[in-house]
């Protein structure tokens, strides 16, 4: 793993007068690589210093999440570790790979180091939940992405069966378009069901499938698939099964742009009207793919660009570390759709 490394140059001041005086200068020596090596699980930041020597701010944060090979957890912590850095507050940003037990001894690690914060996106949130408790007990703030928690501070959280659902509607009003009960269309979902919130999620993708094209509309696999290369490699596997499968519905970034590539490579770049990838988290790549007139027809997101999900996040830490208290401990994200109508719009936010 890479670590930051700080190195402070102390600059020793003459002793004139019989006064004496001293300053000290922050360099770092280490390359602005945190989040966008994907290969690397931990990152520490400096501690950022003024020129008297005296630090703008003592807080440290510490940050756990499931994975940094997902495009869109990249790049809003690519975003967040630079809001942080110009903070100057001390902070860890670690990728747990989906593992609980890893995630566990991020959070003890966290605990034993002292942070004001934790923010953590959890594998699996009841194998954490002691864990939260204990950091609390030790006064830290604790902050859940994605999971109502019981032992946090603050939940971070999405409607995820309402978020599937909008994922699903949109597929299905497509599928209602193109398609009919004598020509029903083949559908891909990729899904991740070991996380509940994502079960959640395929759910209610499914959910509006049925309520709004029954009939009209069949299943021929279900997948799972978080990153990209996953999801491009399980729709190889299907066309060779199913070489007729025009529609995906994706619980996320990863699976919409894997499935995107699949179906670019299929057709020469030459989508028909009849296809389309419908998903969540309309990051950049998406975003583009939906203007070039490529196979992602919409996208749900949530507060806009990576830019402006990273100054929510952070602006939450700053309010819970700074003693603000929140009316409820669940605080729900916005759902916003993209398509062609207002793709251009949002992605001019991420230039």
């Amino acid at each position: 793993m890479k670590k930051r490394i700080i190195s402070l140059l102390l600059i020793g001041a003459m002793l004139l007068a019989g006064l004496a005086g001293c300053s000290a200068k922050k360099t770092d020596t280490a390359a602005n690589n945190t989040v966008e090596d994907k290969a690397s699980n931990e990152t520490q930041a400096e501690t950022k210093t003024d020129d008297a020597g005296k630090k703008d701010t003592n807080f440290k944060v510490g940050i756990t999440i499931q994975s940094l090979e997902n495009s869109y957890w990249a790049g809003v912590f690519g975003e967040v570790e630079k809001l942080l850095k110009e903070k100057g507050w001390e902070y860890t940003i670690l990728a747990c790979n989906d593992n609980s037990a890893t995630q566990i001894q991020q959070i003890e690690n966290f605990v034993t180091n002292k942070v004001d914060l934790i923010m953590v996106h959890p594998s699996d949130p009841n194998a954490i939940e002691d864990y939260l408790k204990q950091a609390r007990d030790a006064g830290i703030k604790v902050m859940s992405w994605d999971d109502a928690m019981t032992n946090t501070d603050l939940n971070w959280i999405l409607d995820n069966t309402k978020l599937g659902y909008a994922i699903g509607q949109e597929a299905a009003n497509f599928i209602n378009e193109h398609y009919t009960a004598d020509k029903v269309a083949e559908v891909a979902i990729m899904n991740y069901p070991q996380t509940p919130i994502l079960l959640e999620r395929e759910t209610g993708i499914l959910n509006a499938l049925d309520e709004i094209a029954k009939g009209k509309y069949k299943i021929v696999a279900q997948q799972p698939a978080l990153d990209a290369q996953t999801a491009l490699t399980n729709m190889e596997t299907i066309f060779q099964a199913s070489p007729d499968t025009k529609i995906v519905c994706s619980i996320g970034a990863g699976g919409d742009i894997g499935a995107n590539e699949a179906f670019m490579s299929k057709t020469g770049g030459k989508i028909p009207d009849d296809m389309g990838i419908f998903s969540a988290d309309a990051t950049e790549q998406q975003l583009e793919a939906i203007v070039n007139g490529e196979a992602t027809r919409a996208s749900v997101g949530f507060e806009g660009s990576n830019k402006k999900t990273a100054a929510a996040v952070v602006e939450l830490y700053e309010k819970l570390l700074n003693g603000e208290k929140f009316e409820e401990q669940n605080l729900v994200r916005p759902l916003t759709v993209i398509d062609s109508s207002n793709a251009a719009d949002f992605l001019a936010d991420y230039k």
